[in-house]
């Protein structure tokens, strides 16, 4: 049966859990399992024969899932798997990962699974799994308790499950546009000290296939597709004027001359906002958005998609052609989000560029209060002036996104006197490669030295590729990070290398089936933050054999 079934094309859907407890209880002294649900009579396990399970969606929008397991979790909706909860030890007890997904109105197929560790002895050992669906986001459940038996579920609505009996036709409609809808979810406030981060979401593109009889052939249609940016703002100990108002004429002078000077410094001093960090951020989520929006057209996906068709003498089997179907709409999400990434990365982000001019317009709010403030005191000697925003719109200025020509992108693809190369791949399949900066000009190079584990992904595009055209993303994240600090740096002498190991995610490549391929590994560098460093992207690539 297809991924996704129309709701006037389901024929005798019926309700197989109705939401209203959770899918395994909270349990003491079992053993270590897994659970598959599929809609079966046999309890929590997969029967020969079973039926596909399906989640009913009312009407087109943005919904929201959580999964609480113990130990681990799973939730895949149309052949891609949405959200997973992770049960590596200490995350075993029951707890929640979230996700969001725009969806058309109609019945999606799931699968859910749940896999428990055993400990010893067993008796003490505990399972639960729930999974949550809402328009609204998800809220945590209590999980303070020292075991799973002592927290508490979601109070979220609990999922719905439905069967269908058989789809009422499968035969070809004429192709509709499809347009790309962009997720921004609720922005995350973090305690913790950090940089601000945007992050994309990756693409999701669903596709069904239909029947042409009169051409005897399969044909794919896309239903929809999606994609988006998710916003952490983190704590840096700055003081808000807003919140806490300077207390002296010497504090307020220091607060409007340091809020005056963001657009021009960046983030320097004590004072500032997080509404000022918000506005710098979803300045980057817009960028994401344009840039999306911009490539799913110009690549032509939805077309490219709907031409593939396959024999119906060779594919009698339809479930097999949607997973040659899917297979296909997972590269072009990949490819989409490369040529996304790659443009999002060159755009400008240092003092006074956009996202700084962004933020500074909001930041001018709290500097109008200290100045209310400082006329209420009688506090002369406080500047009076509010600095005033530089070019905001639009987000994405560059070609090819935006044909304005108010800038040049030779700053990002000049032929640099800094070379990259892939010095060493030795450690792939532990997920660690070497890239290598040697500095080619006869002037020293400056560059950030800020490269390590957690901020690599924000500084490299590693991409896995195959003769056949197959892809894989390396990142475990990509998207803009927001230094809430003054940059170090590395410099680097005339002739003078300096190489770095970074990590690369393998957890979308089968290395098994990828042994039988001759590999690509490309890597590309982006920096357009810091001051007097090295600006633009750089390029290095590398046979692989896995």
């Amino acid at each position: 049966m297809n991924n996704y079934i129309p709701l006037n094309k389901a024929i005798g859907p019926k309700v197989i859990c109705d939401g209203y407890q959770a899918l395994i209880p909270q349990k003491l002294g079992v053993d270590a399992m897994t659970f598959t649900f599929d809609g079966s009579e046999c309890e929590h396990a997969t029967c020969p024969g079973a039926p596909e399970i399906f989640i009913k969606v009312e009407e087109n929008g943005l919904y929201y899932f959580g999964i609480e397991a113990d130990d681990t979790g799973s939730l895949t909706i149309a052949g891609e798997e949405l959200c997973k909860k992770d049960g590596t030890q200490p995350n075993g007890k029951l707890n929640i990962e979230t996700a969001s997904r725009y969806l058309k109105a109609g019945y999606y197929k799931v699968a859910l699974s749940c896999t428990n560790n055993a400990y010893d002895p067993t008796t003490n050992n505990a399972v639960a799994f729930n999974v949550t669906m809402d328009r609204e986001p998800i809220k945590e459940g209590k999980y303070e308790g020292n075991s799973t038996m002592k927290r508490e579920f979601s109070p979220s609505p609990k999922i719905k499950l439905w069967t269908i009996e058989k789809e009422s036709d499968i035969k070809c409609e004429e192709s509709k546009e499809v347009k790309l809808e962009f997720e921004s979810p609720e922005i995350i406030y973090s305690p913790e000290i950090d940089s601000c981060k945007t992050n994309p979401i990756p693409p999701k593109i669903c596709v069904t296939v239909c029947q042409d009889k009169d051409e005897n052939v399969w044909k794919c249609r896309v239903v929809s597709a999606s994609a988006g940016a998710k916003i952490t703002i983190f704590n840096d100990n700055f003081m808000n004027p807003l919140i806490t108002p300077p207390l002296s004429e010497e504090e307020a002078i220091e607060a409007v001359n340091e809020m005056n000077g963001y657009q021009a410094r960046g983030r320097v001093g004590t004072w500032h906002t997080p509404e000022a960090s918000v506005a710098h951020e979803e300045h980057h989520r817009r960028q994401w958005e344009d840039a999306f929006n911009y490539y799913w057209k110009e690549m032509k996906i939805q077309e490219k998609l709907e031409e593939r068709t396959f024999s119906c003498d060779t594919y009698k089997d339809m479930d097999k052609v949607i997973t040659l179907m899917s297979g296909y709409a997972d590269l072009a999400s990949t490819n989409l989000t490369i040529a996304t990434a790659e443009y999002v990365i060159q755009l400008p982000d240092r003092a006074n560029d956009r996202p700084y001019c962004a933020g500074q317009k909001v930041l001018n709010e709290a500097t109008r209060k200290v100045i209310l403030l400082a006329d209420a005191m009688d506090w002369k000697n406080v500047p009076r002036v509010v600095t005033e925003p530089g070019t905001i719109e639009p987000p994405c200025f560059l070609p090819p996104v935006n044909k304005e020509k108010s800038r040049s992108m030779a700053v990002a693809d000049q032929s640099a006197p800094l070379i990259l190369s892939i010095a060493d791949t030795s450690r792939f399949t532990e997920g660690r490669i070497t890239a290598c900066f040697r500095n080619e000009e006869n002037e020293p190079i400056r560059i950030p030295d800020e490269i390590n584990d957690e901020t690599s992904d924000y500084f490299f595009v590693t991409v896995l590729r195959t003769e056949q055209g197959d892809a894989r993303i390396l990142n475990a994240k990509m998207g803009n990070i927001t230094f809430q600090r003054p940059l170090n740096y590395r410099e680097l002498s005339p002739g003078q290398e300096y190489s770095v190991t970074i990590p690369v995610c393998l957890d979308e490549v089968n290395l098994e089936d990828w042994k039988q391929c001759s590999c690509e590994l490309e890597t590309r560098y982006y920096n357009q933050q810091g001051k007097d460093c090295f600006l633009g992207g750089l390029r290095a690539t590398a046979k692989l054999v896995l």
